[in-house]
């Protein structure tokens, strides 16, 4: 019975090891994941401001082209 018992702590004390494995793993994972979770964000951010400015450029050449036809229809009349 004796070899029975040991045998139970080893696996007990193995699923313990296991899990302490499993468990830092799992954190070495979550932290890996939460930078690349924080690279995707700052490639969104980046990506995020050159649309900004690329839309405020539009709008500053769309006026701007406005402004020249409004001044050629009015020289037309």
């Amino acid at each position: 019975m004796t070899k029975g018992v040991g045998a139970s702590g080893t696996s007990i004390a193995g699923g313990a090891a296991g899990t302490a494995a499993t468990g830092a793993a799992s954190a070495g994972a979550e932290v890996a994941g939460e930078a690349a979770f924080q690279r995707q964000i700052a490639a969104l951010t980046a990506t995020s401001t050159k649309a900004a400015e690329r839309d405020v450029e539009l709008r500053v050449v769309s006026t701007e082209l406005s402004t020249v036809k409004k001044a050629a229809d009015e020289r037309v009349q």
